[in-house]
This record gives structure tokens, sequence and C-alpha cells, in this order.
């Protein structure tokens, strides 16, 4: 299987959590609203959890996932839980994370640049990942790993109806293409049951809890490793 890897292959990757840092700012940004609401009385800290992933999850199937969905979830979570004598207060509070969490840069994870120009040599690399199209496009060109990839694509949700078209639009065979990113949900099972010839799963410890799903290995196609610069011993 190594061998016929080390051919000449469509390498497909998801970015957030995978190539660069992505949902420890949302966590983080969060953390700092669950803050502003105590401040606010609101203590209840499952009750604004809640409240935010039932608010984010409505405005993602309207808008697509990203950073001001998420944005604009804290603002609806904020009117609805927070007394109103502090809806002034808590605005000006979620527009400053909003801020820090629009502007803040990505960093690569390790290994991310060299690994990525040493299969750029021996593969098609291709990248397909959620999110705002204008806020990705963004974060890619800060990566400095635009011109590694000989396509972009960023769909509104990542469904093996997704992968057939990509695969059907940049002309890809199937048999020689594999998916590489850290979820489950979107780019292992997925790309799997599109057709893929293989997957491969890099865990992530700050996955976003809704990427979560158990891997579908039945037919012994994912191949889980441990960190990216270990790609460069598959392909």
């Amino acid at each position: 299987m190594v061998d016929y890897w080390r051919d000449r292959l469509n390498l497909i990757f998801d970015a957030d959590d995978t190539l660069w840092d992505s949902n420890i700012h949302f966590l983080e940004a969060q953390g700092d609203f669950v803050e502003t609401m105590s401040r606010a009385g609101v203590s209840a800290q499952a009750e604004i959890h809640a409240s935010i992933r039932w608010h984010e999850l409505r405005i993602i199937a309207d808008m697509g996932y990203g950073r001001r969905p998420y944005i604009m979830a804290l603002h609806r979570v904020a009117a609805e839980l927070a007394p109103e004598v502090y809806h002034g207060q808590v605005r000006v509070e979620v527009e400053r994370i909003a801020e820090r969490l629009l502007n803040r840069n990505c960093e690569l994870l390790p290994g991310v640049e060299p690994t990525l120009r040493e299969l750029a040599g021996r593969h098609r690399l291709l990248l397909f990942t959620k999110g705002q199209p204008d806020v990705q496009m963004r974060k890619l060109e800060r990566s400095g790993l635009r011109s590694f990839f000989s396509r972009v694509g960023i769909p509104i949700e990542k469904e093996p109806a997704s992968y057939r078209l990509l695969m059907a639009q940049a002309q890809l065979d199937p048999a020689r293409t594999v998916m590489i990113g850290n979820s489950p949900r979107s780019d292992i099972n997925p790309a799997i049951r599109a057709g893929l010839r293989a997957a491969v799963y890099i865990p992530h410890p700050h996955t976003w809890e809704l990427e979560h799903e158990e891997v579908d290995d039945a037919e012994g196609r994912v191949l889980t490793l441990p960190i990216f610069p270990h790609l460069l011993q598959v392909f």
C-alpha cells in the first residue's frame, strides 16, 4: 500500500485545526463571553452554552460556518439572557470579543509548512474547507500556504455530495484521491462515503464538539496519524 501511495496522488486537505489552530479561538472567545455574562448577573454556564449552540446552529443554516455567525449568536444570547439594564454593556463587550476573534491570526500547526512544501513536489494538493469564503481565503493568504494548492474549495457543508462535486469539477480520479483532516464528521467519513481511495485522520485536541463522530473504517481505508509531518512517511 505504501508503494501505491507514493505514486502521484490528489491530496485534499482540510484547513481549520488541520493546517492551523482555529477552534481554540472560539473556545477562548466563549470563555470571555461567559465571564461577561457573569458580570451581568447570568452565571448558569450550562444555560449560556446551550443558548449559544441553539442560536449558532440556526445562523449557520442561513449563513454557513464561520466567525461572524458565531458573533451573531453571542449577540442573540446576550439579548435573550442578560437583564435589560446590562444590554448596552454586554453589547460593547461582545464587540470587543468580536474584534479579537475576527482579526486573530491563525498559527500554523507544527511542521505544516515544510511538510506541504515537500508533498507539493510529489503530489497534487487541494484545499477543501468550510467557513465564510472571504475569511477562509484571508487566513490562507496570511498563512503563506496558498501556492501549494492547485485548487481551493469552500463549500457550505462537507457531505458526500460535496466531495463528489469537487472530484467532478477538478477531474479527480477517486482511486487516486485521499482526504486529510481532523474532523470525522466533515473530513473522514463523508470522504470515504463519497468513494475516495482513503482518508487520513489527524486528531486535534480542540476539534469542535459538533465535528466529533465515530470514524467509519469498516473497509480499512482510514489511516490515523498523530502529527502532520508523519504524512511524509506515507506519501
